[in-house]
């Protein structure tokens, strides 16, 4: 059931929705226990003891174990199937079709592309900085039209995209209002980004104390950002250049591991920016 949700300004639409089997809920938690027993004990001596040596020294060190996903994409996509079991490209499902030309931000190696392999009227351009995914997309037969690029300066012509979309890879982006800075620029007029994204969840108490958004270095992640749906919201219009406006925030809490784990839930986020029409008021 869809409920309404009241955040601080109120000419955005928001609407939630509600993973509500509990019997699936308890399966994901007790699979979640499983990993935890079998993974963490190998992670913990290898690579969470080292991180916390290096960070101390260098708050930027990159974990062993994000550099040895960063350079095999196999591990990647293992990773994601870890994180977001039972199916990785399954996350996608709340994003709705997408149509015309869109430019994919941080594609990694095509799972969305794979996820919307029947969709009919959509282009898919496909950034990523990791050259080494992309050509695994590609072999796969997943990825055309790749950029190897990051989203602060990308080499294409102005008002180049219908759509732009973040699938799950924002909280990736260090500097958002330089990247939305360039998304105004490569986007038509009346055209929309898309920002998919999971944030924690506040009913479950791990962000109750957050009043906004925040960067840290995770030895699993890198370097990402951490917010709460209302930080998010608070964020993105903060960061927002003149002519792009924040439309619609939909939340739908989805049945996979990251959203109902037992340190850290999450909850996934579905933000709509939309780019004005020239002579368009505010």
């Amino acid at each position: 059931m869809a409920l309404k949700t009241t955040l601080p300004t109120s000419t955005i639409r928001h609407q939630v929705s509600r993973h509500s089997s509990p019997l699936g809920v308890l399966l994901l938690r007790f699979i979640y226990l499983m990993y935890y027993a079998l993974l963490y004990p190998p992670y913990y001596i290898w690579n969470k003891r080292d991180f916390s040596a290096k960070t101390k020294k260098n708050p930027f060190y990159v974990s062993k174990l994000v550099r040895l996903v960063e350079k095999h994409p196999r591990l990647y996509e293992l990773s994601m199937f870890v994180l977001n079991f039972p199916h990785p490209t399954a996350v996608y499902r709340f994003l709705p079709e997408l149509k015309g030309k869109v430019l994919q931000v941080g594609c990694g190696t095509g799972l969305l592309n794979k996820h919307a392999s029947k969709w009919n009227d959509v282009e898919f351009f496909n950034l990523d900085i990791n050259e080494t995914y992309l050509r695994y997309g590609e072999k796969k037969g997943r990825l055309r039209n790749c950029i190897h690029s990051g989203i602060y300066q990308v080499e294409m012509k102005d008002r180049s995209f219908d759509k732009i979309v973040f699938a799950r890879c924002f909280h990736h982006i260090r500097h958002h209002k330089k990247a939305f800075k360039e998304c105004a620029r490569l986007l038509k007029a009346g055209g929309e980004l898309w920002i998919l994204d999971p944030v924690i969840l506040e009913e479950q108490g791990s962000g109750k104390q957050m009043t906004a958004g925040y960067m840290a270095n995770s030895s699993i992640d890198g370097v990402i950002w951490r917010f709460t749906k209302e930080a998010f919201v608070q964020h993105v219009q903060a960061s927002l250049p003149e002519g792009l406006e924040l439309v619609a925030v939909t939340e739908n809490r989805q049945p996979h591991l990251t959203n109902y784990n037992l340190k850290y839930p999450q909850t996934d986020l579905l933000a709509i920016i939309r780019k004005r029409n020239e002579g368009e008021k505010q």
